[in-house]
């Protein structure tokens, strides 16, 4: 029997409102993000989750609070579930990032999004935490249905992962906010549902 593993990304946060790049600042769930964290309960409730995993910062732990109390499973925050670092443009919006780095803004560019930023968590760094992570999940709960919220730069760097995307490559995968991924892990990998938002219709998805 395979293990499920639901991927969630975090509800809308205050910087996610403000369209800031986050990395690791710790900005909480917006009143949005708390209304698409409930939606997102109600649809994983049909999967039956035995238990969730997330990220201690704040917006992905309140999302999956609110999972969690809906769906009456236990919670566990994994350090390893954080966000990629996104090194010197954490908290800047796209006009600030224009003008105080232009030079890498435009490196990143031409480079069709493959150059990390100043000061960013290297990828293979990101991939090698990430996979860390679900390996000690999947080991722990094989033939479960479990789920873990983190985020978008984290799950996508497992996703690439899971089909062998070269790690020089910026990821293939954009999940929006409360989006839903599933993954069934047996002999290989299958990838069933990759950033489903259809439970946020009507509520900012």
């Amino acid at each position: 029997m395979p293990t499920r593993l639901l991927l969630m990304r975090h509800g809308r946060s205050e910087m996610n409102a403000q369209r800031r790049v986050q990395g690791q600042l710790d900005s909480p769930l917006d009143d949005l993000g708390r209304v698409q964290a409930q939606a997102l309960a109600r649809r994983v409730a049909r999967e039956a989750p035995v238990i969730l995993y997330a990220s201690p910062l704040r917006r992905a732990s309140e999302t999956a609070q609110i999972v969690a109390a809906h769906l009456n499973v236990p919670l566990l925050l994994d350090d390893r579930l954080k966000e990629r670092d996104a090194g010197a443009i954490a908290g800047l919006t796209n006009e600030e990032i224009e003008a105080q780095f232009p030079e890498w803004l435009q490196q990143w560019r031409a480079s069709a999004g493959h150059a990390p930023p100043p000061g960013a968590e290297p990828r293979a760094a990101l991939r090698h935490r990430a996979v860390a992570a679900f390996d000690e999940i999947v080991a722990r709960h094989a033939g479960a249905v479990v789920g873990i919220v983190s985020h978008g730069a984290l799950l996508g760097a497992y996703l690439c992962y899971l089909i062998e995307s070269p790690l020089d490559r910026r990821s293939l995968f954009a999940l929006g906010n409360c989006s839903l991924t599933i993954v069934d892990l047996d002999v290989h990998p299958l990838i069933r549902l990759v950033g489903d938002q259809c439970h946020l219709d009507g509520e900012g998805g």
